[in-house]
């Protein structure tokens, strides 16, 4: 075997192995796995090796090599990004949704651009040959800002789907990832082609902004219509690779954006598609090995060294854009009328911030050698730390939001100990033999509806209009839909077939809002029922998708929502048997 195909076959096995452990052990210490696999990817790469003079388990030319797997998962993380901009999603909110995020962004960049300015102003004092103080100031200030917009979108997704979160803020933090991705990407080539590009014109901004999305916005259309031919679910993962792949591939000849074209990919093909849903299903089989890859290569890539050499500019370029994210959050919810929850926890949940903001530290590099090293040197270095903290931040927003349901925690928190292990791959080995079955230590048959309901609830103002509870029923996946009056009390359930039977009563419909079509007789479940219990429920009302949570001493008070989904998933991992 030659010694190039040994090393990479070698490096991915210790990047396998590697994020096993790390991810277990991740698991113990009650944090995301994402943090654990680059916290894995950390110890083997070798910034950590060289930086205490220890031999290297994974060398350069490896990591260099195997960047086709970590562009491959980038690619397909932003297409379902991307996917998160369909106008069903965009709708929903209407303009709230862009006053959100243009608030938020904003607030960041201007906190980071004022912020490296002084800084650099009137302390550092660092300027480039040829220009003044006060312009490289402002260069600095300027790409730093608009690269400070960007959220690690691939750190987001991972964590949500570790910890199953579902809800309205989940929805909410998804979007406004994909909107600070393509809002920094577009200020970003925008300042960079006119600023320091040769070609500064205003054609050649058109061109590398436009043409990416052209180009992804045509391969999401041609594989929509290549869908409709395909029936096997292994057909749809092929599909979805070679096509995200196909078109980051021609984006890096034409010398354009990949991200973009990635992005507006994913856009237009689940806007086009009826089988968007079934694709990314397909997809979510086969995806976790790649992505699991990707965040241990981008361990190993992390440059420790860096935050030795950030300085003064690098502390303020932290500080700023997390303050610039939290307050900037907190501002664009309550600007766009989103709830109390959403002002609080949302910022947290965009601190993360990784490959596309190196991507766009190295262009400027190329571009702009002279000055684009030291931000590339800042960027590196803050995406230590925020790398490392920020899955930690998004795992404690959406807990704090109530949108993981406590089971996910509980697991998390509670893996199975190793003489547990033992004794279950004993007695698994045993019945394989045909000998009896030992009795089971511990029936776990008294999980309660409180761990497994989801607590932040999707409500409808009892005085909503007809036409606009429509509309809210056109973006939701239920049947039943829970209605508070102004104090947030819960008044009762509407169902779907109510509202069904007055679809074709255009004249009495005009005149109906929500707490007209309340049902007084709904069945809820305590939040101390057993899951046996609940499951009852569920077969004794086969018609109902879920129930409302209400504890019999307040019932006035809505808890939560018990989908026949999550108890289902719940006796599955939990292996429970009538």
């Amino acid at each position: 075997m030659p010694a190039d195909s040994f090393q990479l076959i070698y490096a991915l096995a210790i990047i396998l192995i590697a994020s096993l452990i790390g991810g277990r052990l991740a698991s113990l210490c009650r944090i995301p796995r994402v943090t654990g696999y680059l916290l894995a990817g950390l110890l083997i790469g070798p910034s950590f090796a060289d930086f205490f003079n220890l031999p290297q388990l994974v060398s350069p030319f490896a990591l260099n090599e195997l960047r086709l797997i970590s562009d491959i998962a980038l690619a397909l993380i932003l297409m379902n990004i991307g996917g998160q901009l369909r106008t069903e999603n965009l709708r929903r909110w209407k303009q709230r949704i862009f006053i959100f995020s243009l608030s938020e962004a904003g607030v960041s960049a201007a906190l980071v651009g004022l912020a490296i300015f002084s800084v650099n102003q009137f302390i550092v004092q660092h300027s480039i040959d040829g220009l003044s103080l006060t312009y490289t100031s402002s260069l600095f200030a300027i790409f730093t800002a608009t690269i400070s917009i960007a959220t690690a979108p691939a750190a987001t997704l991972m964590v949500i789907r570790e910890y199953e979160a579902e809800g309205p803020i989940t929805s909410t933090v998804l979007t406004l990832v994909s909107l600070n991705n393509l809002i920094s990407v577009f200020a970003f080539l925008t300042a960079a082609q006119l600023l320091v590009s040769d070609d500064a014109s205003f054609s050649a901004v058109v061109y590398k902004l436009a043409m990416p999305l052209i180009i992804g916005g045509i391969f999401g259309f041609l594989m929509s219509l290549w869908a409709q031919r395909l029936e096997l679910p292994s057909e749809h993962k092929i599909l979805l690779l070679g096509g995200v792949t196909a078109a980051a591939v021609l984006s890096r000849a034409l010398n354009l954006e990949p991200l973009l074209s990635c992005m507006a990919l994913g856009m237009i093909l689940a806007d086009s598609s009826p089988r968007w849903h079934r694709l990314v299903k397909s997809l979510n089989e086969v995806d976790y090995p790649l992505y699991v890859i990707f965040f241990v290569l981008a361990g190993a890539n992390l440059h420790i060294e860096t935050l030795a050499h950030i300085g003064f500019l690098g502390i303020t370029y932290v500080f700023a854009r997390l303050c610039g994210k939290l307050v900037g959050a907190a501002l664009g919810a309550r600007l766009g009328h989103f709830g109390e929850r959403e002002q609080t926890w949302v910022g947290m949940t965009l601190l993360a911030q990784a490959g596309m903001a190196i991507g766009l530290a190295a262009t400027l590099s190329k571009l702009w050698p002279e000055g684009g090293r030291l931000v590339e040197t800042i960027i590196l270095g803050s995406v230590v730390i925020f790398e490392l903290i920020g899955p930690i931040a998004v795992r404690c927003g959406l807990v704090r939001a109530g949108e993981v349901p406590l089971l996910s925690l509980l697991r998390k928190r509670a893996p199975q100990s190793g003489v547990e292990g033992l004794h279950d791959v004993a007695n698994h080995f045993r019945n394989n033999l045909g000998l009896p079955a030992g009795r089971k230590l511990v029936d776990p048959g008294d999980i309660l509806v409180r761990h497994v309901m989801r607590h932040n609830v999707e409500t409808i103002h009892h005085g909503t209009p007809f036409q606009e509870l429509l509309r809210i029923i056109a973006h939701s996946r239920y049947d039943r839909f829970p209605v508070v009056d102004d104090d947030q009390n819960f008044i009762g359930i509407i169902n779907y077939s109510e509202i069904r039977n007055l679809l074709f009563d255009q004249s009495l419909s005009d005149l109906l809002v929500a707490r007209d079509l309340v049902s007084s007789s709904h069945h809820s479940i305590p939040p101390d029922t057993p899951l046996r219990e609940a499951l009852k429920t569920f077969q004794k009302k086969s018609n109902i998708s879920y129930f409302p949570v209400i504890a019999p001493d307040e019932p006035k008070k809505l808890l939560g929502i018990l989908s026949q989904n999550d108890v289902l998933a719940a006796f599955r991992r939990l292996k429970l048997e009538e």
